[in-house]
């Protein structure tokens, strides 16, 4: 099983902690990262982490070490994305279409009451 070296983590919490978009996060306690994995990967915190830009630092990192991109090739390979195709487009519009509220029903039991009748 493949274990994440000290030196890398190091290097990893500080792509984290410079990466951050908000000052004060409860989830991470303004750390950047929650925790480690079983395989001394860093998780990092969704909430305050700009993970695009953190994911794009650590591709640069894993670049420069030779020892890391045999472990992180998948992080290299293009990913094919499927176009849908539409088939009828009025089917699609009338999925998105809201369904309208059933009003309630003002039956109330009892003598109905017309123009200016007193109430017993």
């Amino acid at each position: 099983m493949f274990k994440l070296d000290d030196k890398h983590l190091g290097e990893a919490q500080k792509i984290a902690a410079k990466n951050r978009k908000k000052k004060r996060c409860d989830e991470c306690y303004d750390r950047g990262w929650i925790g480690v994995s079983e395989q001394n990967l860093l998780v990092l915190c969704t909430r305050c982490v700009d993970m695009d830009a953190a994911m794009e630092e650590w591709k640069a990192y894993v670049v420069q070490h030779e020892e890391l991109k045999e472990h992180f090739s998948e992080l290299f390979e293009d990913k094919e994305v499927a176009e849908e195709q539409d088939d009828n487009p009025a089917q699609k519009l009338y999925e998105h279409k809201k369904e309208h509220p059933v009003s309630k029903n003002a039956y109330v039991p009892g003598p109905k009451r017309t123009g200016r009748a007193k109430k017993i």
